[in-house]
């Protein structure tokens, strides 16, 4: 009896023993996950090793948390949107990734919850078929009419006509634009023309507009964007200067150079001009290849110096190097001639300066 008494003892000395040490590991486990989120936290603010940061608080938040939490879904999402690599490698990584936290969320809420929508976006957004991403995205939109919250099914259709737009516009262009036209059917008769919702939704529109080569409508529509800024908004902001570069382009295609200067003017008023740089030309035409050198598959380079006018004009533009013949030069000088600029801005007002720019033309081979 003593020894068995005795061995009993010992085995819940054991046992309590091994306890303490699960509970400290597990302590020790949680802080060092606790340093890593935060880790995490800081490259969002600094943009910085984001990617790294959050790979590592997935990687330990499984272990805190275990693999089938909310948690783990959560730091998944935010391993996959930290994802800065292009290739066919991370695209699969980040479908991935928003696949595992979808499976949790679903075991977790079920598949009609709207806690699955995050990573049902993030599937439709990476997956390897436009018939996948359309699957998924009508998901979206079906929870989201369960939510009773009309701006919300309007974002979610925005949300869907953007991915539909930008990945797969060939095989789901007629879903993207009846999604587009149901949010900005909404945010037209509920929200300020300034709000980020209706700016986004004018900027889908235009696409759409100018994809049909329906000029006056992109015009119409990203003049909207330009005018909130003028009349609502006190800072500069990209969305303000992609309108104006846009305007440009197509006032350009239109013949309407004249409009197009105003929005030259607007954008060199925002950019300082870069002395050190190459200027970025605010509207271009591509340089047509010479047949000759074509047929015979001969490559080309012409370097240039021109001068942009108070306007953003091209003017007298010089040849100061080429190789492979005059034609390349010829084709160069007579594309660049057409090209817009924001002009130089001194003292508040604008002036003419010089620049350089290198035309390589190079047949695929």
């Amino acid at each position: 009896m003593k020894l068995n008494k005795l061995a009993l003892l010992m085995g819940l000395g054991l046992s309590v023993l091994s306890t303490t040490s699960f509970a400290e590991q597990t302590n020790n486990a949680q802080a060092v996950f606790n340093d890593a989120y935060q880790n995490y936290l800081n490259a969002i603010k600094t943009k910085e090793n984001v990617q790294q940061a959050a790979e590592q608080a997935y990687t330990l938040g499984k272990t805190v948390y275990g693999e089938n939490a909310d948690n783990t879904a959560s730091l998944a999402i935010n391993y996959a949107k930290s994802i800065n690599r292009y290739g066919k490698q991370w695209i699969e990584k980040r479908f991935s990734l928003y696949q595992q936290a979808y499976t949790i969320l679903v075991n977790n809420h079920g598949k009609q919850s709207p806690e699955t929508i995050d990573a049902l976006v993030g599937m439709a957004s990476f997956a390897p078929s436009a018939q996948k991403a359309d699957y998924y995205l009508e998901q979206v939109i079906a929870i989201a009419n369960t939510q009773n919250n009309p701006k919300f099914v309007a974002d979610m259709k925005l949300e869907a006509a953007t991915i539909l737009a930008n990945k797969f516009s060939y095989e789901k262009y007629r879903e993207a634009k009846n999604y587009l036209e149901e949010a900005d059917e909404y945010y037209l008769a509920n929200l300020p023309k300034n709000s980020v919702e209706q700016i986004k939704a004018d900027f889908l529109m235009a696409s759409f507009a100018e994809g049909r080569k329906r000029y006056d409508q992109a015009i119409e529509r990203l003049n909207r964007v330009v005018n909130v800024f003028d009349e609502s908004l006190s800072y500069d902001h990209n969305a303000e200067l992609t309108a104006h570069s846009r305007l440009i382009g197509l006032y350009e295609k239109q013949g309407k150079s004249d409009e197009a200067t105003k929005h030259c003017i607007a954008i060199a008023k925002m950019v300082p001009w870069k002395e050190s740089q190459e200027q970025t030309p605010l509207y271009r035409v591509n340089p047509k290849y010479p047949t000759n050198k074509a047929r015979f598959r001969k490559d080309g380079k012409v370097v240039m110096e021109f001068e942009v006018d108070e306007s953003g004009f091209v003017k007298n533009p010089q040849v100061l190097s080429s190789e492979g013949g005059v034609a390349f030069e010829k084709s160069a000088v007579e594309a660049l001639a057409q090209w817009r600029y924001a002009p130089k801005f001194e003292h508040g007002k604008a002036v003419a300066a010089t620049s350089k720019v290198q035309l390589d033309f190079k047949v695929n081979r």
